[in-house]
């Protein structure tokens, strides 16, 4: 059974093999934890993300779409940068939802059993936090097969509570 938690921190400093990012439709590691990535790790992840979009003669890729990376440097095994917003930045409940499905099982298929998680669609992405928990609270009420820790990590205090109390109320201990 997966351990469901959030955490008020630095994603990178999170304890896990696996991690979920938001990424942009152009996948250019540009702003947020993408950004992040880029400034710390060098410039290995943004060649691999632009040559998934080259190899697929593509100059975008769709929301729900989730390109897996190697660590490239981080201390994550691998890196599932997940476009869970359209061109303009709008997403919704579903969307997001779908795209962590499809993250998890990215993951999971390359033998990640812990994963932290960025927020999708919370950052430059312009879901209300009313609508990121109706994904939160639809991913946490499936079993997800071969992970045992999922960590939603954000920097917004207002979020971890409300991740919180959705997690305290829909999952049996």
């Amino acid at each position: 059974m997966t351990h469901w938690s959030v955490r008020h921190a630095d994603v990178f400093d999170a304890d896990a093999d696996g991690l979920i990012c938001s990424a942009n439709p152009n996948l250019n590691l540009s702003g947020g934890v993408g950004g992040a990535l880029l400034l710390r790790y060098g410039e290995e992840m943004q060649t691999h993300l632009h040559g998934y979009l080259t190899k697929n003669h593509r100059k975008f890729v769709e929301p729900g779409t989730v390109v897996v990376t190697p660590s490239c440097g981080s201390p994550f095994a691998a890196i599932a940068h997940a476009v869970a917003i359209d061109a303009f930045y709008d997403t919704n409940a579903d969307i997001i939802y779908r795209t962590y499905k499809f993250a998890i099982a990215q993951l999971t298929a390359v033998k990640c059993r812990n994963i932290a998680a960025a927020c999708l669609g919370c950052g430059y992405g312009r879901c209300s936090v009313d609508e990121f928990i109706k994904s939160v609270a639809a991913l946490i009420a499936i079993p997800i097969k071969d992970v045992d820790t999922f960590t939603f990590v954000t920097t917004n205090a207002d979020l971890v509570d409300s991740i919180s109390e959705t997690i305290a109320a829909n999952v049996a201990t």
